[in-house]
């Protein structure tokens, strides 16, 4: 059985998913992007989650998002289903779009954390040496410019059938901790941090060459890049680099898992038992019921953030 995940209301996360082995199936294209920003914008909406940053690359998605209901599993349940089958019918073809195994689900319980991700999936297609500059991609994103500007989905043309909406609408918003700036200081703030590391990139590799968004809307579909596959990596939880916060939130984390399976066993002899907290899925799936989040659990909405102001 998969160990299950523990999710709370109003943490704040990475999310990823990657294509089956590797494969170019989420190339950019007019169409690709819509159908990544459609799906993106219905189920953020029904699931509540504030998108902070995104990006479509060709063989994988990111998102940063504050999960204000827990319910991020069926985020990315609909949201990866829903491109799946949009994009499979798009270009003829049947099959998995997804590799092997869940999706990738990363915790970012500080500032350090929350900054280093961000800035992670906004320079992908730079430091994957794509494009030049994170402007230059030619596929979907979310950016800091996006931040409070309502944007206005139509549903797309292809695959959609009569019960899809005719159009959703979504706000990216900028994380927690930058709540009391006004949103045009906290974009200056974060597309600094975006030039500074760009500029660290290209210090870094002063002799490459990008191969430029033309190259990368002419890919083969079926192509996948050069080197070594990254599936058996290890996923790591939480992104914290404290040592103290990071054995705080193992220590949660494994009582968790510990908490879940003995009242799992309990349960499944018919006994009457109240599950963790976390525990999201089988209350939507069986009469259970959960214990409520404690007030000091750490990694919520409480960004500890040092004033960058």
């Amino acid at each position: 059985m998969t160990k299950p995940r523990r999710h709370l209301p109003d943490q704040t996360v990475m999310l990823t998913r990657r294509t089956v082995a590797r494969q170019f199936l989420l190339r950019p294209d007019k169409e690709m992007n819509h159908i990544i920003e459609f799906e993106t914008a219905k189920a953020s909406g029904r699931h509540g989650l504030e998108v902070h940053a995104a990006v479509g690359m060709s063989n994988h998605v990111h998102f940063v998002a504050t999960d204000t209901t827990g319910d991020r599993s069926c985020f990315m349940r609909d949201a990866m289903s829903g491109i799946a089958r949009a994009r499979n019918n798009y270009i003829g073809r049947r099959g998995y779009v997804w590799g092997a195994g869940q999706y990738s689900d990363v915790l970012l319980p500080d500032e350090n954390s929350l900054q280093r991700k961000l800035l992670y999936t906004w320079l992908n297609p730079v430091r994957a040496g794509l494009v030049e500059r994170v402007e230059d991609w030619p596929g979907f994103m979310i950016l800091p410019k996006h931040w409070g500007k309502t944007i206005t989905v139509k549903c797309p043309d292809s695959f959609y059938g009569r019960n899809s909406p005719d159009e959703v609408t979504f706000t990216p918003k900028p994380p927690p901790g930058f709540e009391d700036w006004e949103l045009e200081k906290a974009r200056e703030h974060f597309e600094e941090l975006i030039r500074k590391e760009e500029e660290r990139i290209h210090n870094e590799h002063p002799d490459r060459r990008y191969k430029g968004a033309q190259r990368v809307k002419a890919d083969d579909l079926y192509d996948s890049p050069e080197g070594k596959p990254d599936d058996g990596r290890l996923d790591p939880t939480f992104a914290t680099k404290d040592p103290q916060l990071r054995k705080l939130l193992l220590k949660r984390h494994r009582t968790f898992q510990e908490d879940y399976q003995t009242m799992r066993q309990r349960w499944l002899k018919g006994q009457q038992v109240t599950f963790p907290s976390g525990t999201v899925q089988l209350p939507k799936q069986a009469p259970v019921e959960a214990h409520e989040v404690d007030d000091d659990e750490p990694g919520r909405l409480g960004i500890l953030r040092k004033d960058t102001g």
